[in-house]
């Protein structure tokens, strides 16, 4: 009886801070090699951190309101953690080591006690406490949500076409020929056989991310398939149009909608239409790095992932009963491996891959943003005069440890044509993660205060 009285004052201690507004669930998403794990890492360290002199756009530290921030028992505790000790503990070698991506989706709460500044949380209180849960999860996850609107054949076949496609298509053509073999044939194909197609099908798909940059790859768990790992539910694959009428394609189809039922459908419910705030990051200097059809892949996996939210503005009524994502934001990661001059052509570029959609939802009234950061500054900025005049550059360590300094050229405010490619292209880079003295000592970064100004400062006011 007791523990029943206990729990139950948990839950109207969490509706009364509801009902102040004192309660911020975000999930933070990123395509894949957008640094999300190290933004989620220095995130966590700057709140847990908060300095003046480290964030000064952000008004309630600026202000003196904060009083302090700590780690809470987290919520949920069906999710693993979000492992922040590991990820600073990386940070603090001798070489110092990038957080590891992530696997699967993990979950930190952390707890914000601030003074009010005005209105009536002023006159109730003489602080308050806003908790703020952070979960991270795969962005391939993301790209799932648009299944929910396809059915298998239509799904199939924009499949079908992508992989066809230059430069998929010349690692894919050796699976897509085995797929139409199979399916010109007359005798069926087995539940083993099936299981090593879909399989191979998985292999393929790490293999276009890992050497080519693709993003736009589902399903999702077959990048990542965690505990469905060599489940029936994962082995489906898209088949070619001329095969959709086919038997085949009816086995495939129901496996297909038991992965969006009992899968795609529970995340959302579960997780993704409980957020209050969402943040994706992009990186769109690594798709740069990589190819036009990189880059328009990007631009298609983030007008997929707009069309999956629910715009609109959020209100206390939603919050308690319906709640839905009241503000989404883009960030352009890595803004430390160009100079400071072309950030806001980065902001250009990123602001473009959105496209109409991106205009649409804002005349819904979803307030969605993009912003130019760097969670963890692996570089400094300089100049270099190689006797032509001075030029803008940028020194840190490569992914070798080796000091360079790197004039990482223009980035283009609108994605350029094919032939750019050809001719001269994009070299970027990676970096290696700066020289952490110890776990408390600040952590450099590049806009991460006006971040959290986004993120927190209506909630903090």
């Amino acid at each position: 009886m007791k523990s029943q009285l206990s729990r139950l004052g948990r839950q109207l201690e969490q509706l009364a801070y509801r009902s102040l507004d004192q309660h911020l669930r975000v999930g933070i998403t990123g395509l894949s090699g957008a640094g999300k794990t190290a933004f989620v890492t220095s995130l966590v360290h700057q709140l847990l951190h908060a300095d003046a002199g480290q964030l000064p756009m952000w008004e309630v530290v600026q202000q003196g309101r904060l009083l302090g921030a700590a780690r809470q028992p987290q919520p949920d505790l069906a999710l693993l953690p979000f492992d922040y000790d590991a990820a600073i503990g990386g940070l603090c070698q001798s070489e110092p080591q990038w957080p590891p991506s992530t696997r699967g989706i993990s979950e930190i709460r952390l707890a914000l006690r601030y003074v009010p500044a005005k209105g009536l949380k002023r006159q109730l209180a003489d602080h308050l406490t806003l908790y703020l849960d952070l979960v991270d999860y795969p962005g391939e996850w993301l790209l799932d949500l648009p299944l929910l609107g396809m059915d298998f054949a239509s799904w199939s076949q924009q499949q079908w076409q992508i992989l066809a496609e230059a430069p998929w298509a010349e690692r894919a053509q050796p699976w897509l020929d085995q797929i139409v073999a199979h399916t010109s044939e007359a005798r069926a194909l087995d539940d083993s056989s099936l299981g090593v197609l879909a399989t191979e099908y998985g292999e393929l798909l790490k293999t276009l991310r890992r050497e080519l940059s693709a993003t736009y790859l589902q399903p999702g768990r077959a990048l990542l398939p965690g505990e469905l790992a060599g489940t029936p539910i994962l082995a489906f694959f898209p088949l070619p149009p001329e095969a959709l009428a086919s038997p085949l394609a009816q086995r495939l189809a129901s496996r297909y909608q038991a992965y969006v039922q009992q899968v795609v459908k529970p995340f959302y419910r579960q997780h993704f239409a409980r957020f209050d705030r969402q943040i994706v990051l992009l990186d769109a200097l690594g798709a740069l790095d990589q190819g036009h059809a990189q880059c328009l892949q990007m631009a298609q996996s983030v007008q997929a992932i707009m069309q999956s939210f629910q715009y609109g503005p959020g209100s206390l009524l939603r919050r308690l009963i319906n709640p839905r994502i009241d503000k989404l934001l883009f960030v352009a990661s890595k803004a430390d491996h160009i100079t400071v001059d072309q950030h806001t052509n980065l902001l250009a570029l990123t602001d473009s891959l959105t496209g109409e959609i991106g205009r649409r939802a804002r005349f819904m009234g979803g307030r969605v943003e993009t912003m130019v950061l760097s969670a963890i500054r692996a570089s400094q900025q300089g100049q270099v005069d190689p006797g032509s005049g001075v030029v803008p550059v940028i020194r840190g360590r490569d992914s070798a440890g080796t000091p360079v300094t790197r004039f990482p050229g223009e980035v283009p405010r609108t994605l350029p044509q094919p032939e750019f490619w050809q001719r001269q292209g994009f070299a970027f880079g990676a970096l290696a993660p700066p020289a952490l003295p110890d776990p408390h000592a600040p952590l450099p970064h590049m806009r991460m205060d006006h971040l959290l100004e986004w993120l927190l400062g209506d909630k903090m006011r």
